[in-house]
């Protein structure tokens, strides 16, 4: 798998998830409001951030390998 088709995964994961928070909290209700921010906070905040964190990764391993791939040393 080549870099970009793993950023574009990554940026795909992040907005699944960014979309399933909305849509639950959306259809919660009065009576299921703090379970599902419980929830969400327990659940999927965490799984964001950890993607969030491998995207943040991926550019910056992507960017260096372009710096030295760009270096005129080795063209």
């Amino acid at each position: 798998m080549n870099k970009d088709s793993r950023i574009q995964i990554l940026e795909s994961r992040i907005d699944s998830i960014q979309n399933a928070i909305a849509v639950t909290r959306s259809n919660a209700t009065l009576a299921t409001q703090s379970t599902v921010e419980m929830a969400i906070e327990t659940l999927a905040l965490p799984e964001l951030a950890k993607v969030e964190a491998e995207l943040a990764e991926a550019k910056e391993k992507l960017d260096n390998m372009d710096k030295l791939l760009n270096n005129p040393i080795f063209n």
